[in-house]
């Protein structure tokens, strides 16, 4: 009965990530943030750019956000064009919708402190065309460069450990995984996990260790996680433990994302390599 109610704990947490629910912040979203726009998918014509969003409010309506884009070109600013999104303050969101002669999409940003990240999902496909992480221009300088984008999926098998406790509250898992994509190998983990299930509350920590490929590059990694979920929302950071790299990896840095559709695990790799 205790490894059940641990299960529902984790599909719990894993599903409120999943679904990606920011956390509620209040920041002025007005200045320049500089960073970088990925692109992904099988678009040739597509390029991965440094960009420079101007992003102004709109004094009537704190609710409409414009970001005036600035892509960097042999070190100069070149205008893309201006975005007009509809800015959530409660769920820290800024969503609109892009139109052009050549494509149609939809803008999805996060605000996250002195940092946005966001997607711009292709139409009618519904396909991810591009993944977006930027950072307020005057706080860069403490922010960690990353400059590598690793993605694909993964599936992972969770096995519960019986400790013989009574204590349906808290839980321990190890778990495996099978790496799919621009990282190609195997990890294994253990997980502590707690919570009550049935006010939708938990979270859990767990160090998980890395062996493959990461876009070719052969070594090993340790990835630590941190989850906690509050009446069913989420909050997951996953981030690589410092000098864990090995190999080819030695002096990797970053953090993992993760994105749960139809059951099926993807993950978003942002790192650097010194």
């Amino acid at each position: 009965m205790r490894f059940r109610t641990t299960a529902v704990i984790i599909i719990m947490l894993f599903v409120s990530i999943g679904l990606n629910v920011a956390e509620s912040q209040t920041v002025s979203l007005a200045g320049d943030w500089i960073g970088e726009s990925i692109c992904f998918g099988n678009n040739l014509s597509c390029h991965d750019e440094k960009v420079v969003y101007h992003i102004s409010v709109d004094p009537a309506d704190s609710t409409k956000v414009k970001i005036a884009a600035d892509k960097i070109v042999d070190g100069k600013p070149e205008f893309m064009g201006d975005i007009f999104l509809k800015y959530d303050a409660a769920k820290q969101t800024l969503i609109g919708d892009l139109q052009s002669p050549r494509y149609r999409g939809v803008w999805e940003f996060t605000v996250k402190g002195n940092t946005i990240e966001g997607s711009l999902t292709i139409l009618p496909e519904k396909t991810l065309g591009r993944r977006i992480r930027v950072t307020r221009k005057d706080s860069a300088q403490n922010e960690p460069t990353m400059t590598n984008h690793a993605t694909g999926t993964f599936e992972v098998k969770l096995t519960p450990q019986d400790d013989k406790s009574e204590d349906k509250t808290m839980g321990r898992m190890t778990f495996d995984k099978q790496w799919h994509g621009d990282m190609e190998g195997t990890s294994t983990g253990q997980m502590l996990t707690g919570g009550d299930a049935a006010k939708g509350s938990a979270g859990y920590v767990a160090m998980e260790k890395f062996s493959g490929t990461v876009k070719g590059r052969k070594g090993s990694l340790i990835f630590q996680h941190s989850a906690t979920m509050t009446k069913g929302e989420g909050h997951l950071e996953i981030t690589v433990v410092p000098d864990s790299g090995t190999d080819e990896l030695a002096g990797i840095s970053g953090k993992l994302n993760i994105k749960i559709e139809n059951r099926k695990h993807f993950y978003d790799f942002e790192y650097s390599l010194k």
